[in-house]
C-alpha cells in the first residue's frame, strides 16, 4: 500500500491544493454570512420529537427526522457496504463484519451538520480528560494549533495521508481546470514532499480538533457520505480497513448507515443542574402559573417570564478580543471554550491588564475547565459568564427574553497590545453579529436542526411571540458603542454624514440589529455622554481621559438644573461655548478631575475649591445628526435606548419621540440618568430596569421600576412589569451574595417560581457552583439561585416580596407590548 501511495504523491499535491474546492465536493465549510440559510435539506413532515427538546409548549412535529441533522448528541454504530467501524486499538479503527465488534460512537455537533465521532471519553477528578475520536492524526504538531484549529498547508496533509493511508484518488475529476490554475503551487509541493517528515493517518486522535470534524451529506434513504471537514476526502469502509477517498470515487463503501447503538460515553459539557418535574415543561403562559391564574387583567396569551434588558454576551471578541477570556460557546465544547485563560491573562494572570484593573482581584489561578479554581466568579470580569450552558439553565428559570448589546470601544482596542481583531467599529460590531448568528446554528444543531434550538434570535415582536410558545428563547440583538457606525466627532466635527447613517443603519438592519444606544461613554456625533462621576481613580477616569483622546476635547460641563430636569426642547442643546463661559469651564474640571483624589483634610476644607461632582452635566445635548438619527430609527421601528446620554440629549430623544407615541428604553439603571427621567421614560409606554441585585436590594428595585407611573391599559394587569440587566461580561460585577451554610441547605433544592422545575447547584466539570461560597453570582446560570435565594432570604414583607416576583416574571409580556407599541406607532 504504501508504494502505491507513494506513486500518488504528485497527485495528492494536486488534490490538496485544490481542497477548498473539494470542501464543495465534500459539504465545504460553513458559510460565514450572518444571514446566509445553512442547509439546503427539505423539512419532511414527520410527527417525531426531536433529540433533547428544549423546555415548552411546542407543538409542531420535528422536522427533520432522516436527514443529517437528526443524529445530534446520538450513540450509533457507523454500517457501510455491510461493514461496520470497529471499536478502536487505541491508536487506530478498523473495519469488522461482526456487530458485537463494532465501535459505538457518540455523535456530537460542531455546527449543522457536522460532527465529531467520539467513541470514548474518560476524565478523572482535576483532569482534562482524554477523548478517543475517529481523525486524522498530526504526530508531528504540523497542522493544528494549540487550540485544535487547522492551520497548515494542506498539499502537505494529503501528500503524507498517502504513505499512511488507504488513499484514492481521482487525478482529473475534481480538478478540472484547475491543473492549470495551480502551477507554481504544485511544483512547490512537488518539491517539498521529499522534506515532509510528519506521517499523518486515519486513527484514533485524543482531543477533539478540526481534522475529526466530519460532514455528513445524505445520499438516499437513511444512506450518507462521511466527508473530512478539512480535506473534503470521503470516509469508506472498504476490505483493506478505512480509506479516504475523492467524492467522484464514491462508491458503496462509502455510503454509511447510523444504526442506533447503547453505552456511549456521554460527550464533557457543563450540566443543567436540574430537573423538569412536570410533563408539559416549562410554562410559557401566565395563566399557566397558580400566581397569575385569577389576577384581573392577565390574558390567556400573556408570557409568563422575565426579560434580562441588557447584557453582553458577545464580549469575548468585543475591543480587539483576547481580553475577555473565554466564549459562550465554542464547536468543541466547554473543554475548549472555558479550558484556561493563561492564552490571554498570562501566567497566574499577571498580564492581563484589564482583568487587573478592573476586576481588582490581583493574579489568580488561570485554569477553567474542569476545575475553575479561581474563576468565575461575580466580579472577575474579564472571564466570560454567558456560556450557553448557563444561559440555558436561566431559561429553564423563565427567562424568555435576552437582549445582547453587541459592544466595541475602538479607544480601548487601540491600546489592547494583544488584539487579534480589527478595532474598526463597524467591522467589530460585524464580527459580533455574526458569532451570535453561530451560537444560533451551534444551539440549534445540538437539538437537531436549524430552528431547533432555545436560543433565537429575533427581529419583531411577533416573531419573539412564535418562538417562546414554542418553548424556546428570544434574542434580540442591539448595540451600545461609543463611535457608533463610526459617527464620532473630533473637535465638535462630526465624522459621518446622514447618508453615512442611512446606509450603515441599513446594513445592520438587515443583519438583524433591532436596539441602538446613540451614545455611550464618550461624546459622539450625536451628542454628549453621560458623565462617570464615581469617585477615586478608577474607570471614571480612564473614561475622561479615552473622551479626550476620541474627541481631542474635555467633557464640557455645565451646572445641572436645581431641584428639575431638562424637559428636551433647550435652545442650546449644542450652543457654543462662549468666551465668558471658560472660566466656568476650567473650575467645573477642577472639580471633577479632583474628585479623583483624597478628600481634604478637616482643618483644611474651607480652603478647598472643590464642590464635588453631584452638580456637574454634560453641556453637549443632541446634535442636529443625532435629531437625524433618531427619527431613522423610528422610521425602522427600531427601539432606542437613553442610557449612557447626556441628561439634555436624553430629554430632547423623550420629547422628540413623545409628540410620535413612541416608547424608549432604559435598560440599565442610573445610566439611564435622574429617576425623573427614568419615570418619564415609564410613562410613555417605555420600559426601565436596574441592575440585578440581592435580596432585600433586588425586591427594591424591581418593586421601584414595576410602578413608576405609567397608563393603566399598558400594564401586564396590574403590574408594569420590570425586567433586570445582568450587563454580563460588559466589565460590571454580577451579585455578591451574603449567606451561609444554613442559608444553603435552606435554598437546595429550589422550585421554579412556575412549580415545574426543580433546581441543585450548578456543577460544571468539578466545580460546584452555589451563592454563598464567596463567588456570589459566579456565572449566568447562578440566576434561578438568585431569585430563590431573594424569595427565602429577603427581610422584605412579603408583600413587598411577592410583588417584586410578580413584576419580574411579568416583565418579558411587559417588553412585548412596549416593542408592540413602538411597531404601530405612526411615522
Amino acid at each position: 500500500m504504501a508504494i502505491l501511495a507513494r506513486q500518488r504523491l504528485l497527485v495528492s499535491a494536486v488534490c490538496a491544493s485544490s481542497i477548498l474546492l473539494l470542501s464543495a465536493c465534500g459539504g465545504g465549510g460553513g458559510d460565514s454570512s450572518p444571514t446566509a440559510t445553512p442547509n439546503n435539506e427539505q423539512r419532511p413532515g414527520s410527527g417525531n420529537s426531536a433529540p433533547d427538546l428544549p423546555p415548552g409548549k411546542t407543538t409542531k412535529p420535528y422536522a427533520y427526522e432522516n436527514t443529517r441533522f437528526a443524529f445530534a448528541n446520538g450513540c450509533y454504530n457507523l454500517k457501510a457496504d455491510g461493514r461496520f467501524i470497529s471499536e478502536s486499538t487505541g491508536e487506530t479503527y478498523g473495519v469488522t463484519n461482526n456487530a458485537s465488534q463494532a465501535a459505538r460512537f457518540y455523535l456530537r455537533p460542531t455546527e449543522l451538520g457536522a460532527y465529531l465521532l467520539m467513541s470514548d471519553y474518560q476524565r478523572e477528578a482535576g483532569q482534562a480528560g482524554q477523548f478517543e475520536l475517529l481523525g486524522i492524526s498530526d504526530p508531528g504538531g504540523e497542522f493544528l494549533d494549540t487550540t485544535g484549529m487547522f492551520i497548515g498547508e494542506l498539499s502537505y496533509l494529503v501528500a503524507g495521508l498517502g504513505d499512511t493511508t488507504n488513499l484514492l484518488l481521482d487525478p482529473i475529476a475534481p480538478l478540472g481546470g484547475l491543473l492549470r490554475e495551480l502551477g507554481e503551487s504544485l511544483e512547490y509541493a512537488g518539491d517539498q514532499l521529499a522534506n515532509t517528515d510528519v506521517r499523518p493517518a486515519l486513527a484514533t486522535v485524543d482531543s477533539p480538533n478540526d481534522l475529526a470534524v466530519w460532514k455528513l451529506n445524505k445520499l438516499q434513504d437513511s444512506e450518507y457520505t462521511l466527508t473530512s471537514a478539512v480535506t473534503g476526502l470521503m470516509l469508506g469502509a472498504s476490505e483493506e480497513g478505512l480509506t479516504l477517498s475523492s467524492p467522484s470515487l464514491r462508491d458503496t463503501s462509502n455510503a454509511f448507515t447510523f444504526e442506533p447503538a447503547q453505552g456511549c460515553a456521554d460527550y464533557p459539557e457543563a450540566d443543567l443542574s436540574l430537573e423538569v418535574a412536570d410533563k408539559r415543561g416549562p410554562a410559557v403562559y401566565l395563566r399557566e402559573v397558580d400566581r397569575f391564574k385569577n389576577i384581573k387583567g392577565i390574558d390567556n396569551d400573556d408570557i409568563f417570564g422575565y426579560v434580562d434588558t441588557h447584557s453582553h454576551i458577545s464580549a469575548y471578541e468585543f475591543i480587539g478580543g483576547r481580553v475577555n477570556y473565554g466564549a459562550p460557546f465554542h464547536k468543541f465544547g466547554v473543554t475548549h471554550a472555558l479550558e484556561n485563560c493563561e492564552v490571554a491573562h498570562g501566567p497566574w494572570g499577571t498580564t492581563g491588564f484589564l482583568e487587573l484593573v478592573t476586576s481588582g482581584t490581583g493574579p489568580h489561578d488561570t485554569q477553567g475547565w474542569p476545575t475553575f479554581n479561581d474563576w468565575p466568579r461575580f466580579n472577575s470580569l474579564q472571564h466570560h459568564q454567558s456560556y450557553y450552558r448557563w444561559l440555558e439553565r436561566a431559561h429553564y428559570s423563565g427567562m424568555k427574553i435576552l437582549v445582547n448589546h453587541l459592544v466595541h470601544n475602538e479607544v480601548l482596542c487601540g491600546i489592547n497590545p494583544q488584539k487579534q481583531n480589527d478595532c474598526d467599529p463597524m467591522e467589530a460590531i460585524l464580527l459580533q453579529i455574526q458569532r451570535m448568528y453561530e451560537m444560533q446554528n451551534y444551539i440549534d444543531a445540538q437539538h437537531g436542526g436549524p430552528g431547533e434550538g432555545w436560543f433565537q434570535i429575533v427581529t419583531s415582536p411577533a416573531q419573539a411571540r412564535e418562538v417562546i410558545g414554542e418553548g424556546k428563547m428570544a434574542v434580540v440583538l442591539g448595540i451600545e458603542m461609543s463611535k457608533v457606525m463610526r459617527c464620532g466627532e473630533f473637535m465638535g466635527v462630526p465624522e459621518c454624514t446622514a447618508q453615512d447613517i442611512v446606509e450603515r443603519l441599513d446594513q445592520l438592519y438587515q443583519l438583524g440589529v433591532r436596539n441602538m444606544f446613540p451614545v455611550h461613554k464618550f461624546d459622539n456625533a450625536f451628542g454628549g455622554h453621560l458623565p462617570d462621576l464615581s469617585s477615586g481613580i478608577g474607570i471614571g477616569a480612564v473614561l475622561y481621559g479615552g473622551n479626550l483622546l476620541e474627541t481631542g476635547h474635555p467633557i464640557e460641563f455645565e451646572e445641572c438644573p436645581e431641584g428639575t430636569e431638562y424637559v428636551g426642547d433647550e435652545t442650546d442643546q449644542n450652543a457654543d461655548m462662549q468666551a465668558f463661559g471658560i472660566l466656568d469651564q476650567l473650575l467645573f474640571q477642577i472639580d471633577y478631575l479632583g474628585d479623583r483624589f483624597p478628600e481634604t483634610p478637616e482643618e483644611l476644607k474651607a480652603l478647598d475649591p472643590r464642590q464635588g461632582t453631584g452638580h456637574l452635566c454634560n453641556r453637549r445635548g443632541l446634535t442636529d445628526l443625532g435629531d437625524f438619527l433618531i427619527q431613522e430609527l423610528v422610521r425602522r421601528k427600531m427601539m432606542i435606548e437613553t442610557d449612557h446620554i447626556s441628561r439634555k440629549a436624553a430629554a430632547r430623544i423623550l420629547d422628540i419621540t413623545q409628540k410620535l407615541g413612541y416608547p424608549v428604553i432604559n435598560s440599565h439603571g442610573g445610566w439611564g440618568g435622574t429617576e425623573a427621567l427614568r419615570d418619564r421614560i415609564a410613562a410613555q409606554g417605555g420600559i426601565t430596569a436596574s441592575f440585578g441585585g440581592t435580596r432585600e436590594d433586588w425586591v427594591d428595585k424591581l418593586v421601584r421600576d414595576g410602578n413608576r407611573p405609567r397608563p393603566d391599559d399598558q400594564k401586564v394587569g396590574p403590574f408594569g412589569g420590570a425586567g433586570f440587566a445582568s450587563d454580563v461580561n460588559g466589565i460590571a460585577q454580577l451579585a455578591n451574595n451574603p449567606g451561609s451554610a444554613e442559608d444553603e441547605a435552606r435554598l437546595y433544592p429550589f422550585t421554579s417560581v412556575d412549580g415545574r422545575v426543580v433546581f441543585h447547584k450548578q456543577k460544571t466539570g468539578d466545580r460546584e457552583f452555589g451563592l454563598y461560597d464567596g463567588r456570589g453570582v459566579a456565572h449566568y446560570g447562578l440566576y434561578p439561585d438568585q431569585i430563590a435565594d431573594m424569595m427565602l432570604h429577603s427581610d422584605r414583607p412579603q408583600e413587598l416580596i411577592d410583588d417584586a416576583v410578580n413584576q419580574l416574571f411579568t416583565s418579558a409580556e411587559a417588553y412585548l407590548r412596549m416593542w408592540e407599541r413602538i411597531e404601530n406607532a405612526p411615522l
